[in-house]
Parts: structure tokens; C-alpha cells; sequence
């Protein structure tokens, strides 16, 4: 289930990692039990290939806020990280720590289902005769700019992990690096 995409810091390309995916599976499952285990995310992970690029043809090149950074890791890595994610989410849903009205994340639901709930609450506070406000905010990097350190508390205390969990968490988000990628014009 892999795309095709890859990383320069891939070692080979995914179209081969995926054919040879049976023979290198007991390895990579090993690698990755013995990140969980010791709660360490190993460095090559967390080393991002960063890629600028102009957000629309016209504007201009010489504005740095012109751009947006494409940052890519490796496939395994992306792997390691969908592995993790679905663990979190099973063990979240199991734990009842999801909102009811949570939409990403969870099966049959999607930003559609999200505006839908929201024009139903604005509809039917109209036919009950109450005004209605609709505030809109973007948050489409706003994971970018999550204090680590508050992520990691609110793992801890309002969602119960701890110990090699917590540290694995710690351990991702930690002592990143990246390189810094330009394409020749």
C-alpha cells in the first residue's frame, strides 16, 4: 500500500522495495518492533529532505515567503509512522478518548461530514429563532507551529501515555534534521 513516491535518502526506489517487500519483512518488522520497544525512533527517520517550491508560477522567486517547503522523509520512515498512527488511533478509539465529532481520523468520516454537522447546528439554531455566527480558521500548518513539549504533557495526561509509548513520542519529535534541497533553475 506504499505509494510510489520516495526520498533522496531512500536506498533504493520504492518500486523495488515493494517487489522485494517478502524477503525484507521479517527485517523491517525487527527494526521496527525494536523502535516500539526501546521507545526510540531511529535518526536516518528523522532526517527530511526540505524542497522549496514557488506556490504559484508568478510570484516571486526572490520573496521567501513566496514558497512553501516540501519536506520528504523516507519511505520506511513514512511507514513506521503510518504503523504508529494506526495504533494510536485504535488505541484512542478503543479508550473512548475520541471526540463524538471527530472527523479526521475516523472511518466514513471526512471534512464533508465535519461541514455537514456544522450547517445542521447553524440551520437548526435558525428555525429555533437563535442568531448564528460562523468563525472560520485556517489551520492548515498549524502542526507546525504545536509547542513539542505541550503535545507531549497533553499525551501524558489527558490521553494516558507513558512510559516506552511516551518516549517513543519524545524520541519523534526530537533532534530532527533536514537538508535543505534546490532544484537548478
Amino acid at each position: 500500500m506504499l505509494p510510489d513516491k520516495q526520498s533522496t535518502s531512500d536506498p533504493m526506489p520504492t518500486g523495488l522495495l515493494k517487489q522485494v517487500a517478502d524477503v525484507l519483512e521479517p527485517f523491517l518488522v525487527e527494526h521496527f518492533n525494536r523502535s516500539l520497544s526501546e521507545g526510540l525512533v531511529p535518526s536516518v527517520f528523522k532526517t527530511a529532505y526540505v524542497t522549496p517550491l514557488l506556490k504559484k508560477a508568478d510570484l516571486d522567486s526572490a520573496d521567501a515567503k513566496c514558497y512553501r517547503l516540501i519536506s520528504n522523509l523516507s519511505v520506511l520512515s513514512k511507514l513506521l509512522e503510518r504503523l504508529v498512527a494506526q495504533q494510536l488511533i485504535d488505541y484512542l478509539r478503543g479508550a473512548g478518548l475520541l471526540p463524538d465529532l471527530q472527523s479526521a481520523y475516523q472511518d466514513f468520516h471526512c471534512t464533508v461530514t465535519a461541514v455537514l454537522k456544522v450547517m445542521s447546528d447553524i440551520l437548526r439554531a435558525i428555525d429555533n429563532g437563535n442568531l448564528s455566527l460562523l468563525a472560520l480558521l485556517d489551520l492548515s500548518s498549524a502542526f507546525d507551529t504545536v509547542d513539542h513539549e505541550i503535545l507531549l504533557r497533553r499525551l501524558e495526561v489527558c490521553y494516558g501515555l507513558q512510559g516506552t509509548a511516551l518516549s517513543w513520542f519524545t524520541s519523534y519529535l526530537n533532534i530532527r534534521t533536514w537538508f535543505l534541497r534546490c532544484r537548478a533553475s
